[in-house]
């Protein structure tokens, strides 16, 4: 998820990434961070699977179908990645809600066990957060979540998310502020997000805004995207560049969709471009074998022809425009 239109929202959400985003790494940190030995930043796709259904959210057209990570096949990626510098970030979500998943605590405990990355974060809807998995997310030590709540009215979550929730949801939210603060406890920082696009009036995100403000650690306003035109209704208000650069998240990131598929962006929901599959090779592999590299080499070259889903893409805008640096980094791309 890009930066939205209202530039008054953006705020630092993480040292290393552009301001207002959670995606887009700063310039300097990839400049001092980025190799070609492991990716800085992952995500681990738990499970497919969701409680919501989203208008603007493609997960049941994808090819993929519904599923869960097999615990043996996350213990590997987590054992490997251990093995090299911490990542920046590890996202445990992906397409669906990660909490659907039975082992998603025992995911965040092991990767935490494991020290995999400075830290450790998901998103998700808060809808199943019962007393019990509050505490268990508390004991689990995340250290940071992202609840998508996307609506200060009830009527507009019901109609974007298909279900009359949103009470709900906010008190599982106001619940786990609570007990972490009873708890004494730092963590998980907890930020709320609305999405800013044409079908929420803009003073409805002022009331959000109000809503949580001094509440939840952070209150998040992002643009929205359509999914590289996948939802042909929905007009995307991510930032946007007059120029096209090359994408820089193909020099930083790697993406496990649950079934062991991997892509380069967590845009990528229909699996469209595949660079490997974590049942039959390492993580190490994927980054240096040849579908990255010549996804990289189009991405340098202007010529994303063949690559649909970066065509209509803007999540890329926000790191700016690193061509010189990417185009010196040979070993990535030849």
């Amino acid at each position: 998820m890009g930066r939205g239109p209202t530039q008054a929202f953006y705020q630092t959400l993480h040292e290393d990434y552009v301001e207002g985003t959670l995606t887009c790494l700063k310039p300097e940190t990839i400049r001092r961070a980025v190799n070609s030995r492991f990716p800085k930043v992952m995500n681990i796709e738990p499970t497919s699977r969701c409680n919501l259904n989203c208008v603007y959210c493609p997960r049941t057209r994808a090819r993929k179908g519904a599923g869960d990570m097999a615990w043996p096949v996350f213990q590997r990626l987590i054992d490997e990645a251990a093995e090299h510098e911490p990542l920046i970030m590890l996202h445990l979500f992906k397409d669906g809600e990660p909490f659907l998943h039975p082992r998603i605590i025992d995911m965040i405990r092991y990767a935490k066990k494991r020290q995999v990355a400075k830290t450790v974060r998901l998103n998700s809807n808060a809808l199943c957060w019962g007393p019990r998995m509050v505490d268990a997310i508390l004991d689990a030590g995340l250290d940071d979540v992202t609840v998508s709540l996307d609506a200060a009215d009830g009527p507009t979550y019901h109609r974007h998310k298909g279900v009359d929730a949103l009470a709900r949801v906010e008190e599982n939210v106001r619940r786990l502020l609570a007990r972490r603060d009873r708890r004494g406890l730092a963590k998980p920082f907890v930020r709320v997000k609305i999405m800013e696009f044409d079908a929420i009036d803009p003073a409805e995100i002022q009331r959000f805004h109000a809503k949580w403000q001094g509440l939840a650690d952070a209150v998040q306003v992002t643009g929205i995207h359509n999914w590289s035109g996948a939802i042909k209704e929905l007009a995307a208000t991510d930032e946007t560049s007059a120029v096209r650069y090359p994408c820089v998240i193909m020099w930083y990131s790697l993406v496990v969709n649950f079934n062991g598929q991997v892509t380069v962006c967590s845009v990528d929901w229909d699996t469209a471009i595949k660079v490997g599959d974590v049942n039959t090779q390492s993580l190490a592999e994927i980054w240096n074998a040849a579908p990255i590299r010549q996804a990289r080499r189009a991405q340098l070259g202007g010529d994303i022809s063949g690559y649909p889903v970066c065509r209509d893409c803007l999540v890329w805008v926000s790191s700016g425009d690193m061509t010189d640096w990417l185009a010196s980094r040979h070993e990535s791309y030849r």
